[in-house]
């Protein structure tokens, strides 16, 4: 079964693939690492702007949520 991958849309039917935040979200696949990655970092630039002061409590942890490889 082929998925698209949630940053570039290229379709893939293996990769990396991480469970929702929330219950009513699908499974987030993505092709490679570097998506994975452009993902979270697009959440946490999120979190940065609307939620300034929770933005501050978990820049240096990253996505709680989300367990990010090292870098």
């Amino acid at each position: 079964m082929k998925e698209q991958c949630k940053i570039c849309k290229k379709e893939c039917g293996s990769g990396i693939w991480l469970s929702p935040q929330f219950n009513n979200e699908k499974v987030l696949l993505f092709c490679s690492e570097e998506c994975k990655e452009k993902y979270i970092l697009t959440k946490l630039e999120r979190i940065k702007i609307n939620y300034p002061d929770y933005y501050e409590k978990v820049k240096n942890k990253g996505a709680f949520w989300i367990k990010r490889g090292k870098k």
